[in-house]
């Protein structure tokens, strides 16, 4: 296997692993907790953390809510798109495949539940303090976020590396005056 494919693969095998996590605690949610009620699983970090069953026709953080063919189209091409930047990436970085996986993964997991409920399952709910409560969401958006820091720091690095070759091949790039 070439290293392209490899990388691929590696993508693709991430995007898996986070659709089979989403997937596994979006069932226990909607097997175990009635929409609309809360669980405080670990009694220590309430009121910070608990468990929320909501369900969000919107877009990140319960925006725009009811536009759901929109919120269905569009997650499908970016899912899409992911995974063909991922094929056509090569073989740059694991880094790379690995936050391109978790986007893709994210992505497919909220898309599996518009197509399949109509709205995406939201359940994680953070509480800093009595008027900054953040939004609900689930596994697949974290996984999106971090994949898209992830993201960031992979072509923050790369640029650092491409610096660094350019300043040791001596070459002396400057901005026009």
């Amino acid at each position: 296997m070439n290293r392209k494919t490899w990388f691929f693969f590696l993508t693709l095998a991430v995007a898996l692993g986070v659709v089979l996590l989403d997937r596994w605690s979006k069932t226990w949610v909607l097997g175990h907790m009635p929409l609309y009620t809360e669980l405080d699983l670990i009694p220590a970090l309430f009121p910070y953390f608990r468990l929320a069953h909501s369900a969000n026709t919107g877009i990140a953080f319960g925006l725009f809510q009811n536009g759901a063919a929109l919120f269905t189209i569009i997650p499908a091409i970016a899912a899409a798109a992911i995974a063909a930047y991922a094929f056509q990436a090569g073989d740059q970085s694991a880094l790379l495949s690995v936050s391109l996986g978790m986007m893709l993964g994210g992505a497919l997991g909220n898309l599996w539940d518009r197509i399949a409920y109509g709205a995406v399952v939201d359940f994680l709910s953070v509480r800093i303090s009595d008027s900054l409560i953040w939004p609900t969401f689930n596994i697949a958006d974290s996984f999106i976020v971090i994949g898209t820091g992830l993201l960031v720091l992979h072509f923050l690095l790369d640029e650092r590396k491409a610096q660094g070759k350019i300043e040791q091949s001596g070459e002396n790039i400057t901005s026009p005056s």
